[in-house]
């Protein structure tokens, strides 16, 4: 609601495709949500987490708000829902409209994992079992902040993939930033973390394994998706930027070549095992725009024949797709799409998607405020 002046202005929509096309099936009762709202499936049911403001009369900035689940049949989405309200380790008062939160499922045993951060300490965590129930519940930490992170469940084996969300922390790169930009707001993305635990009913998640860093030239880097295969071994997929800004190499690492990557590691008990650039790009140059983000999505898909696919898009080039688990040093293939996907995502096993041969890519692009769908033969 655009008449609203407070941080939560917007409300959750449940869409449902047909082959007649989409349409809404139901929507949230009051505009009282910041972030986007994730969806997964349980077994028959569908999961939607919610993170509502408590005092929906605050006229403006953010306040206290209360997350929980919404469960409906996955056959009929449009019953009312039953709630499920989490159990935490501890009453968090700091709960608000930043929530940065994560949630994971693992269809086969129905359970649950949700994130929710707790300002800038770390996580509060909870697990929901077939029930409805909340056994199990703790808090993990990171070095730094850590944001938007990607969960996946086994079992009751759980991993975490986040990327750090923090402040500028050098007065000078601060201060240069401002000045070119005019802009206060300078929170940077330059680290990732992973963390799991092989069983989070008795074992604490591990110290987290610092899967990339771009801290030393004012990189940036973003994580892209998480995925858990047969025998346990997890695959990550993230982009980099080693220099975010172009005006920052210029100031602070004067020929410096700008190199964007999309980047692929697979983990087998908190041990890199394999690793590899799936592709890069050099700023050429002769160029001198200034050059955004080149890897602006990036997603994996998980075949029913066991193999894992990378699927990216690159800016002004279009979307592309390659094998990467079995290893085959696969060639990217374009998807000849008439109108690439910048930003957009994948419906995966961590929600509780089922394994097909098609790839349903749906997400916006720049410069659009539609939203965008679109289903793949791979």
């Amino acid at each position: 609601d655009p008449a609203l002046g407070r941080l939560c202005k917007t409300r959750w929509q449940l869409w449902h495709r047909r082959i007649d096309g989409w349409r809404t099936i139901r929507n949230g009762d009051h505009y009282d949500e910041r972030e986007p709202c994730p969806l997964v499936r349980c077994g028959e049911r569908l999961l939607l987490s919610v993170n509502p403001l408590i005092d929906r009369t605050i006229a403006s900035g953010g306040g206290k708000c209360s997350p929980y689940l919404l469960e409906w049949p996955a056959d009929d989405p449009a019953r009312s829902p039953v709630v499920h309200h989490p159990v935490w380790d501890k009453v968090y008062d700091s709960f608000c409209e930043h929530s940065y939160r994560g949630i994971g499922t693992d269809p086969d045993a129905q359970t649950v994992l949700l994130l929710h951060i707790d300002a800038h300490q770390g996580y509060a965590w909870s697990f929901m079992d077939p029930s409805g129930a909340w056994p199990h519940q703790g808090f993990l930490t990171f070095p730094i902040r850590a944001c938007y992170p990607q969960v996946g469940l086994r079992g009751y084996s759980a991993h975490v993939l986040a990327v750090g969300d923090i402040v500028e922390t050098r007065e000078d790169w601060r201060s240069y930033k401002r000045q070119m930009t005019g802009n206060a707001w300078d929170y940077d993305f330059r680290s990732l973390f992973y963390t799991w635990t092989p069983d989070l009913r008795s074992i604490p998640f591990h110290t987290p394994l610092e899967i990339a860093s771009h801290e030393n030239t004012a990189g940036h880097i973003r994580n892209s998706d998480l995925w858990i295969d047969a025998d346990g071994s997890v695959h990550i997929l993230f982009t980099a930027k080693n220099i975010w800004h172009d005006f920052m190499r210029d100031r602070f690492f004067p020929g410096t070549p700008i190199v964007s990557t999309l980047e692929y590691r697979m983990i087998k008990n908190g041990n890199i095992i394999r690793s590899h650039t799936l592709t890069s790009h050099v700023k050429d140059k002769t160029d001198t725009a200034e050059s955004g983000i080149i890897y602006t999505g990036a997603a994996f898909h998980a075949g029913p024949d066991a193999t894992l696919r990378a699927v990216y898009c690159q800016a002004g080039k279009g979307m592309y797709l390659m094998q990467i688990y079995p290893w085959i040093g696969d060639t990217p293939v374009c998807i000849p799409l008439k109108r690439p996907i910048d930003y957009f995502f994948i419906p995966a096993p961590r929600n509780g998607s089922d394994l097909t041969r098609y790839i349903d890519l749906y997400g916006m692009n720049a410069g659009s405020n539609g939203l965008y769908y679109a289903r793949v033969n791979r």
